[in-house]
């Protein structure tokens, strides 16, 4: 009866592939920036998120300069069909706040790597993302889980989408007082923030702002400001086979 329980628990586990948990970090103060709720997704590497130096897709722009992930989820499903998505759960994440998503991988293998996008808030239309769509390879080729994995950013991290002029009074989203609809449209490309020349004069403008979800912006970061993180591990679930999985070893052993 044992042996058939574990045998049952392993094949369960097999089945529905690889389990980890992904946590998304602020690491900056109370009253620093905050990130939307973060997009986050495992596919086989055919989904590139952009390119620095070229324009911003629809759905990098949405989730760029309104925090929404809806048009990014779909030209996810579009380009990596047999991948798995999401976005974590509640609202901006805070300076010091953290956020933990779980995913089940059913094909690890094939689906080993990893990318996210999130917006920088409050701005026009600032994010995080990653442009080298092999960059986080969270399995391998076996599908064999490669983590624990931590992915640190800094302010050089930072990406400007290009599609909206900065500026904190006209269309800077989740602050009060701005219409986040009404920005400057910009029709630029994909850079790295720090290298517009006016990057500290526009986050030095959001300091002392009050943001739509209440709280007041008294610092921002700078090149080597530690930012965020992601810790992939695996879940508390695919944890608790483990043990049953060397059980059912030694017993086998034992015959």
């Amino acid at each position: 009866m044992i042996r058939t329980a574990i045998a049952a628990l392993l094949l369960a586990g097999s089945a529905s592939g690889q389990t980890v948990s992904v946590t998304f970090e602020n690491l900056l103060p109370s009253g620093g920036t905050a990130f939307t709720p973060v997009f986050q997704a495992f596919h086989d590497g055919s989904f590139d998120l952009f390119d620095n130096g070229s324009p911003a897709s629809a759905g990098l722009e949405q989730v760029a300069e309104l925090g929404g992930t809806g048009t990014l989820a779909a030209e996810f499903a579009a380009a990596a069909p047999n991948g798995t998505s999401a976005t974590s759960m509640g609202g901006p994440i805070v300076g010091g706040g953290s956020v933990t998503t779980d995913f089940t991988i059913t094909n690890p293998a094939d689906n080993r790597y990893f990318s996210f996008a999130s917006m920088v808030v409050p701005t026009n239309d600032l994010f995080i993302g990653n442009g080298n769509n092999l960059a986080y390879e969270v399995f391998d080729a076996a599908g064999n889980f490669n983590g624990p994995i931590t992915i640190t950013l800094f302010g050089t991290n930072v990406y400007d989408a290009g599609t909206e002029v900065n500026n904190a009074d006209n269309g800077a989203a989740f602050l009060q007082g701005v219409d986040a609809t009404q920005g400057e449209v910009e029709n630029g490309n994909v850079s790295l923030f720090i290298s517009d020349p006016n990057y500290i004069a526009y986050l030095d403008s959001l300091v002392g702002r009050t943001t739509a979800p209440g709280f007041v912006i008294d610092s921002t970061f700078r090149q080597q400001t530690a930012i965020a993180r992601f810790t992939i591990v695996p879940s508390p679930a695919t944890l608790a086979l483990a043990p049953l999985a060397g059980l059912a070893a030694v017993r086998r052993r034992r015959r």
